[in-house]
């Protein structure tokens, strides 16, 4: 004979037996896993990819921002009587570009010229607009470039600074080129060829 207690685990057992569908699902579930180890590899491999690309970016200098040049207009004029004197002018200089930038390069005849660099050089005298001197006038590399700004070689040093000690060489027909290499973008922001006039 049965007691109570024995009849209920019987029939239990029954019943989990006979409803093959809940051990079924019960045993899949143990087999089943979250991704498969292929699908997690490959997750893997794309990460390791994606991360070795933005590195490598950084390292080659992808993400390194270069400083724009700005943009400068100049009206240049350059003539003798008896000396060379030179004459540059402001057209549009943006919001205005510190001489202490720049970095100005003259070459004419074979191997002549001279080389200004804005923190190092006192000519060209600026003039005008963009001057912080209280006389209107101030060395390059105190001052700004702005429109109407006026940059001149009207004396021995200034020609010997700005020109070459053998500026007295030039003559009326003479081609020199200037420009004007802007220090922070390593670009030339002007570069003009100008004729020795009579003046």
């Amino acid at each position: 004979m049965y007691t109570f207690n024995e009849i209920k685990r019987e029939s239990f057992h029954e019943k989990i037996s006979s409803n093959s569908s809940l051990t079924c699902r019960y045993k899949k579930r143990k087999k089943e896993s979250a991704v498969s180890p292929v699908i997690g590899i490959m997750l893997m491999l794309i990460v390791t990819v994606i991360l070795a690309a933005i590195l490598s970016g950084y390292v080659g200098g992808m993400s390194e921002t270069k400083s724009r040049p700005p943009q400068l207009v100049l009206q240049t004029e350059a003539c003798r009587s008896p000396n060379v004197n030179v004459t540059m002018m402001v057209l549009s200089a943006g919001d205005g570009i510190p001489t202490k930038d720049l970095k100005i390069l003259t070459t004419w005849g074979t191997n002549h010229g001279n080389t200004t660099i804005g923190t190092k050089g006192i000519y060209p005298i600026g003039l005008g607009p963009g001057i912080k001197g209280s006389e209107g006038a101030d060395h390059f590399g105190n001052y700004s470039l702005l429109g109407g700004t006026r940059m001149v070689i009207n004396n021995t040093e200034s020609r010997t600074a700005f020109l070459g000690k053998d500026y007295e060489e030039l003559d009326n027909g003479d081609p020199i080129r200037i420009r004007f290499i802007h220090l922070p973008s390593q670009s030339t922001i002007y570069d003009q060829q100008i004729i020795v006039g009579e003046c």
